[in-house]
């Protein structure tokens, strides 16, 4: 049986026991919507559930409350509200005076037996205490009274003798600063003092209150309260003010929204006893779990931490009250019993319980355990005994749920709400030539990464989703995602296209897509040349000239082959070729010359000057910039040092206030720290320490820069090719790992230097530094910029400080000279970062410059056969075999010279067919272009000459038939294989790729180059208001950037709409959309939209994707298709054909799965599998 049928035969059977229930209900007269039959019959049980209840808590106390379970849109708000004001909380329960226990620690002061309102509320000014303990409540006025008009006062205000001693008590405030104006009030427990301000304590007249810190609450008897606790999500928080406002009558019900701890700050329980209602949301519940002491009988006891906490917080007030009523409102939400919001309304204690959720099934019946463990009923709210009870006697389960649930369902009741008629369409839609080649694309790479982590990960694919741990299933999910955002715009898929500024057109990803399929085109044949250069060699070494020769001439025959189509072969592959090929022709005479043969060496050496130039040319630039910034160093210090003067020296001596001083900068300094870099805020401790650090400083920093500046002009006079061979030995070639510096060249010398620079000049980490050492050591290609501090550029503590100290000479207006001296000072020192960054930009181009010359040498070679390897000795440990790969690329065993032949000669066949396939996605792709380029023109057939009407078939050489003349070819062929009309090269019939003539399709009124789900959303919503100008609609989407992207096509077709997120303008945006008429859509997350809200306003729901989990896609329905609701509505999917969203919606429209999770990964592999094959290259 699945869940769907599971549960409808559970709530079925729940309904046999409420038939006998009547609707003879008198609702309250304060309530204004008259309730229907079925509403007055829940009403009627609920309020028998909380008078006549048998059912008992878990510590033996009598239970009262259940589960409303009315479906989505039937009005469980009003019916909550009419319990509530059906069965308020009597006088005798809230009308209570606060009693205080007895101090359980040794008071620090004595206090009367039998005090009055001034035994709890001891006042004190910053410096005075203000009213005097006395016995009588005509005293306390007395006193209270003088307090307000002191403070009104300006006359100074005298001490006023008190029992209390400032001296001995201590105060325990949760603020950081004394607030202004505070007022001290003192623990009538632990005698502990909070100012009044920080814990919103308003001493009222003719009004005893003690006053009790957050952790005596606790301990302290609860306080009993007339309110009822609705708990909320919060994207419905407004929505049940507005509710309250709309539909109670009552002029004096009071509400209250408690935002927590964390954003109201401490609250006194016993002021939400002037309310009626307390409104909150779960994301506040979950927040001030983090302010509950983990046990409640010693508030004093934090959490387990390994460092207990040095500061004081306020603990939340909520379970330092006995509510009359707590409801959860979409009480799902705590079906998982591990998450905070659970673990806080464990904590909440009220006579009366209620879980109110239109889907408290979603996944099987086992759900309902999360919702009996915040009811506390017995015995079932124990994970064990409720185990028993699910699988015992049906019977026995029904009735006892028949107790706790009421369930009444849109099809029961369908006669008395009158709901107009909801219809759904599909529409299928179909990719755009250019969207499927990038979306099959994608295809092939998630398909493959599934496949293998599924494989790779999960010994048996029998797993449902549902099952696999939280560490493997976003690697599991992340694949369908992307592909699932494959379908709605290619720039929604996480991490493509992120270069990219504003939105990506169709236009532009064709770009993009040729420009990729170029690059490949260019490594395949990257690849093919050194297939052939490698074996020209091997053919050399066995002393077969003609082979050798043969192949170089194939690349030389590759160049002018694919230089039509702008791929290109590296030049140091040209060089290579160019060189070996005139040498082996001139040491073997009786080879067969060419006429381009005499040309080849001059080609060659005009390549290689032209492949040198380019890198001196970076050089020659940057040393321009470097001297640009030194000259105007120089202009400003002179003959200084960077040090440049006593400015700071003398600005240290004139601070008024060092103590001062020194604390905001080591807080300033705080907040400034990178991570990884020690802080110099620890080691001010004086005026004398500040003048240490800055001045070796200083000193380190201009001693760094003439050294490393020396060091780069030595590398440039250095001549190149005695660069090149001491960095062949230090680390370009053969990557020796000697830690001596005196193993360095010159290179890696000038490289530690402007390290050590850098870490003077700017906040490098240690660890940013040791990266370097070891990413040096395996890899040359990577520096130190390339790894770590690229882009980071915070100016260092030091400086830090010297800015500081300046704008505090600014402020205090000191010696205008100094501060001239410190103005240059500060541009100097502007000037050297700005002058450092190109000398690391100098340092890279010369690297750059040596790496080019080496790789001239290298192309200037070739194989050569090699000895044996024999065993080479290390210092640090046994002998070991020479690496070949470290020392001696371009040597090769004997033994292995036959093989490596028949290997690469199999190979080339292979890579050239990748090739051209390649080139014909290329081709493919150009024509393409070219056809939405000249979309007027009209293409004709190579055999017919027609005009192909009925599609096109593209071979892989880029040249495509009709479909027509395609399938005679297939006709007369007798192999696999087709023919080109135009070139001759074969194309295997699987390989043939079709295009559909959509040049009719393709016009359309709409603004703006989308993809074809966006624009097809957008055609829709214009088609709507121009029906109906007033007409709004929902439009839901798993993603930000979907909406994003929707949003952007809108506005540049003049449609008013507003997306809908959380935070501040959320009520702003809600309320917007339902009073202006203007305002056509309104675009949500899925999450953040589809629970609880009332939009009726609304008549259409648009999903953009295909919804997984069915109950989300019901909860969304249930926004306009419920109680209110007075036009008809209309369900619209878009979806996209031969697509994984056609196999979605085929897989989970099976009333095999209820919820998406619910499916194994075998199944889940067939969600992947093509619906259309060769649809497209």
């Amino acid at each position: 049986m699945t869940n769907t049928m599971e549960a409808a035969e559970f709530f079925g059977v729940i309904k046999t026991y409420h038939e006998h229930i009547n609707d003879d209900f008198e609702q309250p007269q304060i309530v204004i919507p008259t309730l229907r039959s079925y509403q007055r019959r829940a009403v009627k049980w609920m309020i028998d559930r909380e008078i006549n209840n048998d059912l008992v808590k878990c510590d033996g106390s009598p239970f009262s409350g259940g589960i409303l379970a009315d479906e989505m849109g039937l009005g469980k708000t009003v019916e909550m509200m009419c319990c509530i004001m059906k069965n308020p909380a009597p006088p005798e329960f809230h009308n209570q005076n606060i009693l205080v226990k007895d101090c359980i620690q040794k008071p620090l002061i004595q206090r009367p037996s039998k005090p009055s309102t001034s035994k709890y509320i001891a006042y004190t000014s910053d410096k005075d205490l203000k009213i005097k303990s006395t016995s009588n409540s005509r005293s306390s006025l007395e006193n209270w009274y003088k307090n307000v008009l002191s403070e009104m006062s300006t006359v100074p205000k005298k001490a006023i003798n008190s029992n209390f001693d400032e001296d001995t008590h201590i105060v325990t405030c949760y603020c950081k600063e004394t607030p202004p104006k505070s007022i001290l009030v003192y623990c009538a427990m632990c005698g502990k003092g909070q100012h009044a301000q920080c814990v919103h304590f308003e001493p009222k007249p003719f009004q005893e209150v003690p006053f009790l810190c957050s952790n005596c609450w606790i301990l302290n008897d609860k306080l009993q309260c007339k309110a009822t606790l609705i708990v909320v999500p919060p994207s419905i928080l407004n929505q049940w003010i507005d509710e309250i406002e709309k539909h109670i009558a009552k002029p004096g019900l009071k509400v209250y929204v408690y935002n927590g701890v964390y954003s109201d700050g401490y609250i006194q329980p016993y002021s939400f006893r002037d309310y009626d209602i307390v409104l909150t949301s779960y994301n506040t519940l979950s927040r001030d779990l983090n302010y509950v002491a983990d046990n409640l009988e010693n508030p004093n006891c934090t959490r387990s931490l390994r460092h207990s906490k040095k500061y004081n917080y306020p603990q939340s007030p909520l379970p330092c009250i006995k509510w009359w009523r707590i409801c959860l409102d979409e009480g799902q939400l705590i079906e998982n019993t591990c998450n905070k919001v659970c673990g806080m309304t464990l904590n909440l204690t009220s006579v009366h319980k209620w879980a109110m959720t239109g889907t408290p099934i979603q996944k099987s019946l086992n759900d309902l355990y999360g919702i009996l463990l915040f009811l506390q009923v017995s015995p079932y709210c124990i994970e064990k005994q409720f185990q028993q009870l699910m699988k015992g006697e049906k019977t026995i389960m029904y009735e006892y749920f028949s107790k706790l649930i009421w369930r009444s369902s849109i099809e029961n009741v369908h006669s008395e709400l009158n709901l107009p008629k909801l219809t759904k369409e599909q529409h299928w839609l179909t990719f755009s030539q250019i969207e499927k080649y990038f979306y099959f694309n994608q295809h092939d790479l998630c398909a493959s990464m599934f496949s293998d982590i599924a494989t790779r990960v999960f010994p048996s694919l029998d797993i449902s989703v549902k099952n696999i741990d939280k560490k493997n299933i976003y690697n599991i999910i992340r694949p369908l995602y992307k592909l699932r955002q494959a379908c709605v715009h290619p720039q929604a898929v996480n991490g493509q296209f992120l270069k990219i500024k504003g939105t990506m057109t169709m236009e532009k990803l064709m770009d993009v897509m040729i420009d990729q399929c170029r690059v490949h085109c260019n490594d395949t044949l990257r690849s093919l040349v050194s297939l052939h250069n490698a074996l020209a060699g091997l053919y050399l070494i066995r002393a077969e000239p003609e082979n050798a020769v043969e192949h170089y001439r194939t690349v030389l025959g590759l160049m002018d082959k694919y230089k039509d189509k702008q791929l290109k072969i590296d030049t140091v592959q040209k060089i290579h070729v160019m060189y070996n090929l005139a040498t082996v022709i001139e040491e073997n005479t009786f080879l067969t010359k060419k006429l381009s043969d005499s040309n080849l060496k001059s080609d060659m050496e005009l390549l290689e000057k032209e492949y040198l130039g380019a890198s001196q040319q970076n050089v020659e630039s940057t040393r321009k910039t470097v001297q640009f910034y030194s000259d105007k160093v120089a202009k400003i210090i002179g003959n200084k040092t960077l040090g440049y003067s006593n400015w700071w020296s003398d600005m240290l001596d004139w601070i008024f206030s060092p103590n001062d001083f020194l604390s905001k900068v080591q807080m300033e300094l705080e907040d400034y720290r990178v991570p990884g870099v020690p802080n110099i805020a620890n080691r001010l401790k004086s005026v004398g320490d500040v003048y240490n650090v800055l001045s070796v400083w200083l000193t380190d920093l201009n001693l760094g820069r003439n050294r490393t500046i020396s060091m780069l002009k030595t590398l440039e006079e250095t001549p190149m090719n005695d660069l090149v061979q001491k960095a062949l030995i230090c680390h370009l070639r053969l990557k020796s790992k000697k830690a001596n510096p005196k193993y360095w060249c010159l290179l890696c010398n000038a490289e530690m230097c402007l390290q050590s620079y850098e870490s003077l000049l700017f906040s490098v980490s240690n660890k940013q530094k040791n990266m370097l050492i070891d990413k040096t050591e395996e890899n040359d290609q990577e520096t130190m910029y390339e790894s770590t501090s690229k882009g980071l550029w915070k100016m260092s503590q030091k400086e830090f400080l010297l800015m500081k100290l300046y704008q505090y000479g600014q402020a205090k207006i000191i010696n205008k000279s100094c501060l001239e001296d410190a103005a240059e000072h500060i541009k100097v020192l502007e000037l050297v970062r700005k002058e450092f960054r190109y000398l690391r930009l100098l340092w890279t181009h010369l690297s750059d410059s040596l790496s080019t010359h080496d790789e001239i040498v290298m192309a200037k070679s070739r194989l050569k056969l090699g000895n044996n390897l024999t065993p080479e000795t290390d210092g640090d440990g046994p002998s070991k075999k020479k690496a070949k790969k470290e020392n001696e690329n371009d040597v090769i065993m004997e033994q292995y010279v036959d093989f490596n032949v028949m290997s690469m000669k199999s190979d080339i066949p292979i890579t050239m067919t990748v090739l051209e396939r390649d080139i014909g996605k290329l081709l493919y792709l150009e024509n393409l272009k070219k056809e939405k380029e000249n979309s007027t023109e009209i293409d004709t057939c190579p055999i017919c000459c027609l005009n192909g009407e009925a599609g096109w078939a593209v071979l892989l050489c880029g040249h495509s038939v009709c479909n027509q003349c395609l399938a005679s070819m297939c006709n007369h062929s007798e192999a696999f294989d087709i023919a080109c009309p135009m070139c001759r090269t074969n194309t295997p019939m699987d390989s043939v790729s079709y295009v559909k003539n959509n040049r009719e399709g393709e016009v359309s009124n709409i603004k703006g180059s989308f993809s074809t789900k966006i624009e097809s959303v957008t055609l829709k919503l214009m088609e709507l208001t121009q029906q109906d100008p007033n007409v709004k609609v929902l439009i839901f989407s798993n993603w930000d950037k979907a909406l994003n992207l929707l949003g952007e096509a809108l506005t540049q077709n003049s449609i008013n709409f507003k997306i809908l997120k959380s935070g501040s303008t959320y009520k702003k945006t809600l309320k917007d959309f339902k009073a202006n008429n203007k305002i056509n859509a309104l675009l949500m997350k899925l999450s953040v939209g589809s629970k609880g809200l009332n939009l009726t306003e609304a008549t259409r729901i648009f999903f953009m994707e295909p919804i997984i989990n069915k109950a989300d896609e019901l909860q969304a329905i249930g926004r306009i298709h419920r109680i209110g609701q007075t036009k008809p509505t209309f369900v619209h999917h878009f979806i996209i054909r031969n697509s994984i969203e056609e196999n979605i919606t085929n897989v989970f429209s099976d009333a095999m799965f209820d919820r998406w999770d619910d499916i194994t990964l075998s199944q889940l592999i067939k969600v992947f599998e093509k619906n259309e094959s060769n649809d497209i290259l």
